[in-house]
């Protein structure tokens, strides 16, 4: 197949490119970045603006059978890709996410793809719902466009996704503080989350390919069984041969004595798993077990990785401090 990826250039697109490249498919990326190295030498880089409608037609000069678009975050962007790319595509993959529910109101864990065809939109989003609004908005126009003038899209709802390269580094900001033997915060511990490894969802994309009618479908994807923020840092610990401390204080007592939660970015208010029986019975979907992608991705970041830390880490001396006083409070 003759395969286009908007995007492709990082984490789980690059992963995607690879994947794709190898299974026999010809592969070309788009994006700001572009070129990158890492990319096989097979696959061919175009440089452009994913926002900006003349780089797009650019890139419908010649017919695709599949394009996989990662780097859509408004409507406005979609409606840019339906007007250059409307029967120039065999299939249209746009890349959401599961922070859609979090703009729906009544939604409720498990998650399934029939809330958002069937629930309204909060009356009130406060800012930090913008991406997930955004997502929301773009899934609107590709899925009105399928209905109105039979755009061949497909929706994909990944949650919090985690590999190597990942350029949030947040699951690594778990395992810093794991491998300094310091104690580790745990508000929300008990909380369900669903994750998934980069390489699962390039395999997800992959299974899209040989669907059998997903036009106008939306599917979760994520790890076969879901895991809290409690099991995630045990089984973390474990690959690194770590005894992990860690403190549960409720979230009263952080916020009172100023506690950055920008230290635990895993940390739920509430159950936040999809339901991914879709996925499963109609892309016969299974992911790698966890304990087996989780040390895959520590050993990556402890053996390979040379970058810069989280963000989030240049105040663990403060974070210190506080477990310090949580431990002494009586």
């Amino acid at each position: 197949m003759k395969i286009l990826i908007l995007g492709g250039t990082s984490f789980f697109g690059k992963e995607t490119a690879s994947r794709l490249q190898k299974a026999g498919h010809e592969v070309t990326v788009f994006s700001r970045r572009a070129p990158v190295d890492g990319l096989p030498l097979d696959i061919r880089q175009t440089r452009g603006d994913r926002t900006v409608e003349i780089d797009l037609s650019r890139m419908a000069v010649e017919p695709w059978d599949v394009i996989i678009d990662n780097i859509c975050y408004t409507a406005e962007d979609a409606r840019k890709a339906i007007n250059v790319f409307n029967g120039r595509v065999g299939l249209y993959i746009y890349t959401s996410s599961a922070s859609i529910y979090s703009v729906l109101e009544g939604s409720s864990s498990p998650f399934r793809e029939t809330q958002a065809e069937l629930l309204p939109l909060k009356a009130q989003l406060k800012e930090k719902y913008a991406y997930g609004l955004g997502k929301y908005a773009a899934e609107k126009e590709f899925l009105a466009a399928f209905l109105e003038k039979k755009f061949p899209a497909v929706i994909l709802r990944p949650p919090v996704v985690i590999g190597p390269n990942d350029p949030t580094l947040r699951a690594y900001s778990y395992w810093l503080r794991l491998a300094d033997g310091g104690p580790l915060f745990l508000p929300g511990f008990a909380f369900a989350n669903r994750f998934v490894f980069s390489k699962d969802l390039a395999r997800a994309f992959e299974a899209l390919l040989y669907a059998r009618e997903p036009y106008g479908r939306a599917y979760n994807i994520g790890d076969s069984a879901a895991m809290t923020l409690d099991d995630f840092v045990k089984v973390s610990a474990r690959v690194m041969h770590k005894e992990a401390e860690l403190l549960y204080p409720d979230y009263a007592w952080l916020k009172e004595n100023g506690f950055d939660f920008e230290a635990t970015p895993f940390t739920m208010g509430g159950d936040f798993v999809l339901d991914i029986a879709r996925a499963q019975k109609e892309l016969d979907w299974a992911s790698t077990p966890a304990a087996k992608w989780l040390e895959e991705t520590i050993n990556w970041y402890l053996f390979s990785y040379t970058g810069p830390a989280p963000k989030n880490y240049a105040a663990r001396k403060r974070e210190l401090e506080l477990a310090q006083k949580w431990k002494t409070r009586l």
